[in-house]
């Protein structure tokens, strides 16, 4: 009888061994195979632009994200990953999805990435609208950080409003370009604008200490037209000459103490004058409707935490 009792119990050792080893199996199976809801990217946030870290085998590449950009390689960038300049579309040959890839960088719908010579910029490159295209972002500026969610946001209470966003499209509703159209309020006036999370502007010198910011930063853009409008109107709102002096010009800045987005007011946001021409082209082209200027991230980055929802145009403020 004991040895009968011995061998049951050494039989059901094994058997709880078997199970446990089952269930830890199961799970580690589960965990590759089960997506994770959120990715959350490795993000530079410097004054209010955004950019990416991206470890690889010879070094790091370092890419600007931009909304309202396009995907490109810079002179340093093109040098890292060892290839040579064209005007054809290098993303084979530069081998930058495999950059992407092992890191968890999601690709752009678009397998594309063209070269752009720009001598004063600080990074490698750019991923612009088509890397955001037909995802699910959340940029929270609170606390540094850039992720793509997989999935739709299910926790509607952590949601304080949702603001539309505007494509232009096909006539089977897909979006053509991926460029988002944003309204917002400035006194009386409704104006569209292009969701651009990196316009930046490079102050000058005394732009940089009357606004006490660095010298490249985050800004907003706005058309002559509305710019003069607004220096009429307002004669009170500050303005900075020749503040910008980006692609070797000298554009004035204006102040403008508050704006609308949805039902949140955020200011003082700076906006830097652009010819009316920059933005009909854009909005001719690119967009559903017509744009008076770019909503960058010196604005943006007063929301702290939101979710742009590709997927059901809209941008979500969190609480």
């Amino acid at each position: 009888m004991e040895l009968i009792c011995g061998i049951c119990g050494r039989l059901g050792l094994i058997n709880m061994k078997i199970i446990a080893l089952y269930l830890t199996t199961i799970l580690a199976i589960s965990s590759v195979i089960l997506p994770s809801d959120e990715n959350r990217l490795p993000a530079v946030f410097e004054n209010n632009l955004i950019s990416l870290s991206i470890p690889y085998e010879s070094g790091t590449l370092l890419m600007y994200t931009d909304t309202g950009g396009k995907n490109f390689l810079y002179k340093s960038g093109i040098q890292k990953l060892d290839t040579k300049r064209t005007k054809k579309n290098l993303w084979e040959k530069s081998n930058i999805e495999s950059v992407l890839t092992k890191k968890g960088i999601p690709i752009p719908y678009s397998k594309e990435i063209y070269f752009t010579n720009d001598p004063s910029s600080n990074y490698d490159g750019m991923l612009g609208r088509e890397w955001f295209a037909n995802r699910i972002w959340e940029f929270d500026y609170l606390n540094n950080t850039l992720k793509h969610l997989k999935f739709f946001e299910k926790n509607e209470e952590s949601i304080n409003q949702k603001v539309s966003l505007y494509f232009k499209s096909d006539s089977l509703g897909n979006h053509t370009h991926h460029l988002p159209r944003i309204r917002v309020i400035v006194k009386s006036d409704t104006l569209s604008m292009l969701f651009d999370s990196g316009a930046q502007a490079h102050l000058s010198s005394k732009a940089q200490k009357e606004l006490n910011k660095n010298e490249l930063t985050a800004t907003s853009f706005i058309n002559a037209s509305t710019f003069d409008k607004w220096r009429n109107t307002y004669p009170e709102w500050f303005i900075i000459k020749e503040g910008d002096l980006s692609f070797g010009e000298k554009s004035d800045i204006i102040l403008v103490p508050e704006i609308q987005i949805g039902e949140t007011v955020v200011g003082p946001v700076e906006f830097v004058k652009r010819d009316d021409s920059n933005f009909k082209v854009m909005s001719n082209f690119f967009m559903d409707k017509e744009i008076a200027g770019a909503l960058g991230g010196n604005a943006l980055s007063i929301l702290e935490n939101f979710i742009v929802d590709y997927t059901t145009e809209e941008l979500r403020i969190k609480n």
